[in-house]
Order: structure tokens, then C-alpha cells, then sequence
């Protein structure tokens, strides 16, 4: 039992870390997945489709995106005033 606890959390780390590498490295792409997502899930649960869900989770995403993978990530989506 112990092992199969241990791989459990080898996998979880893993796919965690892939996650963040993702997200810092596609941060747009990863929005528009997300919020793919929530229109998917939208037609399995309905209360998901009313009255711009998706549009509120994905401006959701958009906010904690940047500040769970870092300020790196926001400068690369944000047009800079140059």
C-alpha cells in the first residue's frame, strides 16, 4: 500500500510541475483550454451555461493564471508600452 501511496504522489507532483512548466511557457493557450473546458462542461452541467459562465470562469483564469505561475507569464501576454 505504501507504494502505490508513494507512485500516487510521484504522479501528482509530476503532472503538477508539467502543468506550471505549460502554463509558463503557453499561458494563452492554456486560458483558451481552460475556458474550452468550461464550455464542455457546460453542456453536462447545465447551471455552467447560464448567462456568460464560461466568460466569468475564463476571466477567472485570467487573473489567477499569472499569479500562480508568475509575473513572467503576465509579461509575455501583456502588450508593453514601449
Amino acid at each position: 500500500m505504501h507504494r502505490l501511496t508513494a507512485y500516487f504522489n510521484d504522479l501528482t507532483l509530476r503532472l503538477y510541475v508539467r502543468l506550471q512548466v505549460f502554463a509558463a511557457q503557453e499561458p494563452v493557450r492554456l486560458r483558451a483550454a481552460l475556458t474550452s473546458a468550461a464550455l464542455a462542461a457546460a453542456l453536462f452541467v447545465p447551471a455552467l451555461g447560464s448567462d456568460g459562465m464560461a466568460e466569468k470562469i475564463g476571466a477567472i483564469g485570467v487573473v489567477v493564471l499569472p499569479v500562480l505561475v508568475g509575473e513572467s507569464t503576465r509579461s509575455k501576454v501583456t502588450p508593453a508600452d514601449k
